[in-house]
């Protein structure tokens, strides 16, 4: 029961933020951030992936 009320008010809550940032800073959401934002995100999991790799391979050694 408790768990159900603090997830409500939790998506209330964020759905609020969101909102209120889209609102103030629409710009943010535009085609060519979202493109630099994909892009950057992007390297830094190909990063994530190589590293996780070179975990791995140290680890079978």
């Amino acid at each position: 029961m408790w768990t159900q009320l603090f997830s409500i008010i939790l998506v209330v809550f964020l759905g609020w933020l969101i909102y209120r940032t889209i609102k103030h800073n629409p710009a943010s959401f535009s085609k060519e951030n979202l493109g630099k934002s994909f892009y950057t995100l992007g390297l830094l999991a190909l990063a994530l992936i190589a590293f996780v790799f070179l975990l791995v391979m140290l680890l079978r050694g």
